[in-house]
């Protein structure tokens, strides 16, 4: 995704990740392979790409959220774009972070850091947790680094912003959805005013609190999750999300850089995204071909686990429904074409 925004914005693009997809090595000048991004590993990728490129901006996805050292070396030796790493710190402190949103008077599910005497209504939440991986029911208890929340029922949304360490604009509301109602890992996004005006105000209002706080840069996101009758703040992500995918109309990288957004219009299409998770263990056939809608796609003979994401797929309509349509034909079309089942 990333990659992508930049060689769309005509920047020469080296690229460091664990799964070195199809349509990455497509775009990039050179992808580097790793299996975590640890700072020995990633440092021993950056020295090696650094004998044939000069790199000099460096922009970061998920999964940097648990690794602090690794952020640090990065802010140390090369333009950093996005978010510093005091920021990651400052929000990875909850018990301050909690008080602070008390102070912002800003709604959010009770959390606590000690078992509840009732455990069957609360989650347990990594701190670092990314697209709510490791989210679980508290029935075993929370380890090191984690924390317990009241589970909220409701519709969980999202909303797509830019900062530039004061002021803030907001891209667009959205809608998304887990892979099930047992499993919290983030499976799908769409283009959906599923808030009222005034809760949307409200929500903005929450963003111009928090950015000019913790002075956040470049684009993020901000999750909550709405009971039919009030908002409740459920997190904010400081790295570019998945639903900037939605608006290839708008050059966001540029946005992210400079932390403004771009003065063109939107397009109005509803637009929406979805991970495609396999059921079973899965080999992706040499002979696959996939189909120009389909992201994030695996070499071939890739041997994908169960639960584990296969790729992500786009759709797009005039309205809610007919996207959400099409997002279903099209999984469909993985799921037996594809994978041939």
């Amino acid at each position: 995704m990333l990659a992508e925004l930049a060689y769309k914005a005509d920047y020469k693009v080296i690229v460091i990740d664990l799964f070195a997809d199809q349509d990455t090595l497509a775009i990039a000048e050179q992808v580097c392979r790793v299996e975590s991004l640890a700072l020995p590993e990633v440092r021993s990728a950056i020295e090696l790409l650094q004998l044939y490129f000069k790199i000099q901006l460096v922009v970061y996805g998920s999964g940097l959220e648990g690794q602090q050292s690794t952020l640090i070396w990065l802010a140390k030796n090369f333009q950093l774009i996005g978010n510093k790493p005091r920021a990651f710190e400052r929000f990875r402190d909850k018990k301050d972070f909690f008080k602070q949103l008390n102070e912002f008077s800003i709604q959010f599910p009770e959390s606590r850091f000690l078992p509840p005497n009732d455990t069957s209504r609360w989650l347990i939440k990594p701190i670092d947790h990314v697209g709510g991986i490791g989210i679980r029911e508290s029935r075993l208890g929370a380890n090191t680094n984690e924390y317990y929340q009241r589970f909220c029922q409701g519709q969980v949304g999202s909303v797509l912003f830019c900062a530039d360490g004061q002021r803030v604009s907001t891209v667009g509301f959205h809608r998304q959805w887990p892979v099930n109602q047992d499993d919290f890992a983030f499976a799908g996004v769409i283009r959906d005013q599923i808030l009222l005006e005034t809760e949307q105000n409200r929500v903005t209002g929450w963003l111009e609190k928090l950015v000019g706080h913790y002075c956040l840069q470049g684009l993020g996101s901000l999750d909550f999750i709405w009971d039919g009758r009030q908002c409740y703040f459920l997190e904010i992500n400081l790295r570019p999300p998945v639903s900037l995918m939605l608006y290839p109309e708008l050059d966001l990288m540029g946005a992210h850089i400079s932390g403004q957004l771009p003065t063109q219009l939107k397009d109005k299409s509803i637009r929406a995204m979805q991970v495609i998770y396999a059921m079973q263990l899965s080999v992706v056939k040499s002979w696959v071909e996939w189909p120009e809608w389909s992201f994030d796609r695996p070499k071939n003979n890739s041997c994908i686990q169960a639960g584990q994401p296969i790729c992500s797929i786009m759709a797009q309509g005039k309205t809610v429904q007919q996207t959400l349509i099409q997002l279903s034909d099209r999984q469909k079309i993985i799921e037996n074409t594809i994978l041939n089942r």
